[in-house]
């Protein structure tokens, strides 16, 4: 795995349930840029789709990968596995020199320590109640709301560490900002 010298990556992290995969998405379908999507063991949710939020695979398909060396990262969360492997986030890179990940703390900060720089962490949230009220509006299942308030407060409290902090109060406008902070660190060349 080689570290950029002209890449970016943009980290994508924060609460869960605060609209990050919406927003990094759709930021990135406007710029182009080439998503590296995380593998994990556990099952998908509702309205997650294989390849585009992650690759969902079985555990033993992980850990084989894992004991290969293949991941760049990997986490445990409430019995599930998650890691983004090396090959992905080299090939993304060679394709296009700025990609994105939507990870937790703990991959956003193996970012920060491997690509330094080049690595920018962009932080989403929003408050408690709001996620509360946003799960409810859109039926989510009883287990995934408690897993999103069950870890709020360890998430939130990452913020301080990011390089750029959002509240997604209005998704548009925050789509806005984001997108205008991360064409900022895009290095522009003159002719």
């Amino acid at each position: 795995m080689s570290r950029p010298d002209n890449g970016l990556v943009f980290v994508f992290t924060g609460t869960s349930g605060s609209g990050r995969k919406t927003i990094a998405h759709r930021i990135a379908q406007e710029l182009g840029f080439s998503s590296v999507v995380s593998y994990t063991t556990r099952t998908p949710r509702p309205k997650e789709v294989n390849g585009k939020d992650y690759t969902f695979i079985t555990r033993k398909a992980f850990i084989d990968s894992d004991i290969a060396g293949e991941f760049f990262q990997t986490a445990e969360i409430d019995g599930h596995f998650y890691g983004i492997k090396k090959a992905d986030i080299d090939d993304a890179l060679s394709k296009n020199g700025f990609i994105y990940v939507i990870v937790n703390r703990y991959a956003a900060n193996r970012f920060k320590y491997i690509y330094g720089e080049n690595a920018v962490r962009l932080f989403i949230y929003v408050s408690k109640q709001t996620i509360m009220e946003r799960l409810l509006a859109h039926n989510t299942p009883t287990d995934v709301i408690d897993h999103y308030m069950n870890h709020y407060i360890e998430e939130v409290s990452y913020r301080k560490d990011c390089e750029h902090v959002f509240e997604n109060m209005d998704l548009n406008e925050t789509i806005s900002k984001v997108k205008a902070t991360m064409l900022a660190h895009i290095p522009t060349t003159t002719s």
